[in-house]
C-alpha cells in the first residue's frame, strides 16, 4: 500500500515561516530563548521539520513567578470581568483569523487530516467565546442568616474568587483544543496560567502564545513552556506557588500528578483515560449506528479520550453490525494530514504505533478474528490500519485496556441487563454511546451507565456548554460548561455582624 507524504509546498507562507523559526518559551509576555531543544517530528514521514524548547525546572519557575506576580501585583489581577470578556472574545477572533495557520500546524504536528484540524480550530474558538460569557456572571449567594444570639443581627454572603496560578498540562491528540479547554475558563475566572503542552505536539500552543500577546492579554497572565513531562511537567506540578493543576492525559500519568500535587494540597482536575462502550440494540437504525460506531473509534485514528473502543451489539444483529463497521473501516484512506484525500492520519510516534499494533497482534494470537482486510502499511510514517476484531473475551486486554488507536473490539450481548453489565465492566468511566429507537429503553439504560457522558444515537462530540469528564479511573473534575469554570474558583464565606 502506497502512503502519501506531506507536501510542504501546500503550506501557506506563514506556516512555512513559523516552522523555520527558533521557538523558545513564552514567559511574562516575552519570548525567552531555549537553552536546549527537542526535534519536532512529522508523524507521516518520521522526519524532523522544526524544533521546540526543552524546558527546565528553571524555565518553569520563571513562568510561575511571572504568573504569580501578574495575579497578585500586576495588571492580570486588576482585570475587570468585562475586560476579561473582551480579551477572550478578541482572542477567539484571532484564532478564527489564523485558522489556516493553526490547522496546518496541527496537521503537521499531530498527523490528523487537515479538515479535522480545521474543525478543532473553530471548535477552540467556540470554547473561547462560550467562556467569554462567564466573567460578568460569576457571583456568590446571599442567604438569610439567623444566629441564636438575642438582639444581634447578621449579614452573610459568599464570594467566588479565582484560585490563583494554574498549571495546565495537555496531551498531544487534539493539542490546540485541549490548551483552550484549560486557558479559556482560567482566564474567565480571573486566574493566571502556565501551560505545558505535550512534547509531541506543541506548535499550536506556541502559535497561540503569539495571539495571546496580540490580543492584549497582560504580561504574565498566560505563560507557555514546552518540554518533557519529567522535567517541565513535574516541576510545574511540584511548584509551591501553583494553586491548581488541570491535566488531561493518561491514567498512569494522572495518578503520578495527583500524588505529587497532594504534597502541596493543590486543587486538581484530571481528565484521564477511557475505554468507552458503544451499545447497539437490534431496534436501532442500524445503518446510522454502523456509521456512528465507526466514527466513534476511527476519528483522529482512535486518538481521542472518549473513543468508542468497545462495541457491544445485540446478538440478533451482531454479524450485520460487525461486518458493516469493518467494511467502513476498510473504505477509509490512510495518508498524510495535508493530503486532501486522507481520512485517517498516522499515529503520533513510533512508540504509539508499536503499542497499538502489538495489541492487534497479541489478540489475534490469542484467537481473535480480524474482520478488516488491510494490513498496516510498510511506511516510514507511523501508520496503523484500522482494525475490527471479533471472537474476543470480555477479560481480554483488547477489551479492558486503553489502546488509543484505531482498534475496535466487537462483542455480542443478548439482553438489556447483559449490555449494561458489560458496559460497566471496566475500570474506566469516561463516556458511552447508546443506539436504540426505543425511548423507554434509552431512559432505562442511560442512568445505569457508570460514566461521565452518554451520547444517544450519535457519536459523542464536545459542546462548550456541556461538561466533559469521567468517573472511576477516568479522573475527576470537569472541563467545559459551568462545572469547568467552577474548577478555577474558590468560595469564600463572609459573615458580618450588623448590630
Amino acid at each position: 500500500m502506497t502512503i502519501s507524504a506531506n507536501d510542504y509546498s501546500r503550506l501557506g507562507s506563514t506556516t512555512r515561516a513559523f516552522i523555520e523559526r527558533s521557538h523558545g518559551h513564552f514567559i511574562d509576555g516575552q519570548w525567552n530563548a531555549a537553552s536546549a531543544t527537542l526535534a519536532v517530528i512529522d508523524p507521516a514521514s518520521a522526519q524532523p521539520f522544526s524544533a521546540i524548547g526543552a524546558g527546565s525546572e528553571a524555565d518553569i519557575d520563571a513562568a510561575v513567578q511571572a504568573a504569580h506576580r501578574a495575579f497578585h501585583h500586576g495588571a492580570g489581577g486588576d482585570l475587570t470581568p468585562l475586560a476579561r470578556e473582551a480579551l477572550l472574545l478578541r482572542l477567539a477572533g484571532l484564532i478564527e483569523r489564523d485558522a489556516d495557520l493553526l490547522a496546518e500546524l496541527e496537521s503537521l504536528d499531530n498527523g490528523m487530516p487537515l479538515d479535522f484540524a480545521r474543525i478543532n480550530v473553530f471548535g477552540a474558538a467556540g470554547v473561547m467565546r462560550y467562556m467569554a460569557g462567564w466573567p460578568s456572571r460569576i457571583c456568590g449567594e446571599t442567604p438569610e442568616v439567623k444566629m441564636p444570639f438575642p438582639g444581634s443581627q447578621f449579614f452573610g454572603y459568599t464570594r467566588r474568587e479565582p484560585v490563583g496560578v494554574v498549571g495546565a498540562i495537555v496531551p498531544w491528540n487534539v493539542p490546540l483544543m485541549m490548551a483552550v479547554w484549560k486557558l479559556a475558563p482560567a482566564l474567565a475566572a480571573g486566574c493566571t496560567l502556565v501551560l505545558k503542552p505535550a512534547e509531541d505536539a506543541s506548535l499550536t500552543a506556541l502559535a497561540l502564545a503569539g495571539l495571546v500577546a496580540e490580543a492584549g492579554i497582560p504580561a504574565g497572565v498566560v505563560n507557555i513552556v514546552t518540554g518533557l513531562g519529567r522535567d517541565a511537567g513535574q516541576a510545574l506540578v511540584a511548584h509551591p506557588l501553583v494553586a491548581k493543576i488541570s491535566f488531561t492525559g493518561s491514567t498512569a500519568t494522572g495518578k503520578q500528578i495527583n500524588r505529587l500535587a497532594t504534597e502541596t494540597l493543590k486543587k486538581v482536575t484530571l481528565e484521564l483515560g477511557g475505554k468507552s462502550p458503544t451499545l447497539v440494540f437490534a431496534d436501532a437504525d442500524l445503518p446510522k449506528a454502523i456509521t456512528g460506531a465507526a466514527n466513534a473509534i476511527f476519528t483522529n485514528s482512535g486518538q481521542i479520550c472518549v473513543a468508542g473502543s468497545r462495541l457491544y451489539v445485540q446478538r440478533k444483529c451482531f454479524e450485520q453490525v460487525a461486518e458493516g463497521v469493518a467494511r467502513h473501516a476498510d473504505s477509509l484512506r490512510l495518508g498524510a494530514g495535508l493530503d486532501p484525500a486522507s481520512q485517517l492520519g498516522p499515529l503520533i510516534n513510533a512508540r504509539q504505533r508499536e503499542l497499538v499494533q502489538g495489541y492487534v497482534d497479541r489478540a489475534r494470537a490469542s484467537g481473535a478474528t480480524l474482520l478488516t482486510r488491510r494490513a498496516s502499511p510498510d511506511s516510514e510514517g507511523y501508520f496503523v490500519a484500522p482494525a475490527v476484531l471479533v471472537d474476543v473475551r470480555q477479560s481480554d486486554p483488547l477489551v479492558q485496556e486503553e489502546i488509543f488507536g484505531p482498534v475496535l473490539a466487537v462483542l455480542p450481548f443478548d439482553d438489556q441487563e447483559e449490555a449494561i453489565a458489560l458496559a460497566n465492566d471496566s475500570r474506566y468511566g469516561l463516556a458511552a454511546s447508546l443506539w436504540s429507537e426505543s425511548l423507554s429503553r434509552v431512559h432505562q439504560v442511560l442512568p445505569r451507565l457508570k460514566c461521565g457522558k452518554v451520547s444517544v444515537n450519535t457519536a459523542g462530540f464536545p459542546y462548550p456548554a456541556l461538561p466533559e469528564g469521567g468517573t472511576r479511573q477516568s479522573g475527576f473534575g470537569r472541563d467545559l460548561g459551568r462545572e469547568g469554570l467552577d474548577g478555577y474558583l474558590e468560595t469564600k464565606t463572609v459573615l458580618i455582624q450588623a448590630s
